[in-house]
């Protein structure tokens, strides 16, 4: 979760800075030339304390333990089949044995497979719940902005120091909250 989060908060400072730019090169191309007036949101911190974040990730870890103990059962079922044709050797025929050998190795192909098809469905499952939560921030951050006369959003990984007066943070975990509380994972049953 760390690498998604890691590039989805630079999708969210690509967003941000794409925002300003916009509305810099809105100011510049209109003849005005002003200091421009910027806040701070930390984006990090938003996407750790999210509740939609929280309960994505929950869920997702939820549907992960649960295929965990799926998937148990089913290599112990391999495992178990295995043991039974290992005894069964000596009184199959190397043509039947090798038969019940070519359909275990089946077996244990299609749960590899399985098993990467899981993993990719919850991966894609949790990043298409992070985008939803990614294009809302934006959204409050492109609010924040224009309500408060703002002509720049930097995220706060941008940024050494900054005066408290400049953070928008709380305010923008605030409203992200609100606006999406929660935020329902794609089906990933296969």
């Amino acid at each position: 979760m760390r690498i998604q989060t890691s590039f989805l908060l630079r999708g969210i400072v690509a967003a941000l800075a794409v925002m300003a730019a916009i509305m810099t090169a809105q100011s510049v191309s209109a003849g005005e030339f002003k200091t421009p007036v910027f806040a701070i949101i930390d984006v990090q911190k938003i996407l750790r304390d999210s509740t939609a974040v929280k309960g994505l990730a929950t869920r997702i870890d939820g549907e992960r333990q649960a295929y965990q103990v799926e998937l148990r059962k089913k290599e112990d079922a391999v495992r178990t089949a295995d043991q039974e044709l290992a005894r069964q050797r000596s009184i199959l025929t190397a043509d039947a044995y090798a038969a019940k050998r070519k359909e275990l190795e089946q077996q244990m192909a299609n749960l590899q497979r399985e098993v990467r098809e899981r993993k990719r469905s919850l991966d894609q499952a949790f990043g298409q719940g992070m985008n939803r939560i990614q294009n809302e921030l934006a959204k409050v951050a492109a609010e924040i902005a224009d309500e408060n006369g703002l002509d720049l959003v930097l995220s706060k990984a941008a940024v050494v120091i900054v005066k408290p007066e400049f953070e928008f943070t709380a305010e923008a975990l605030k409203r992200l909250n609100e606006r999406l509380p929660d935020v329902p994972a794609a089906n990933t049953q296969n």
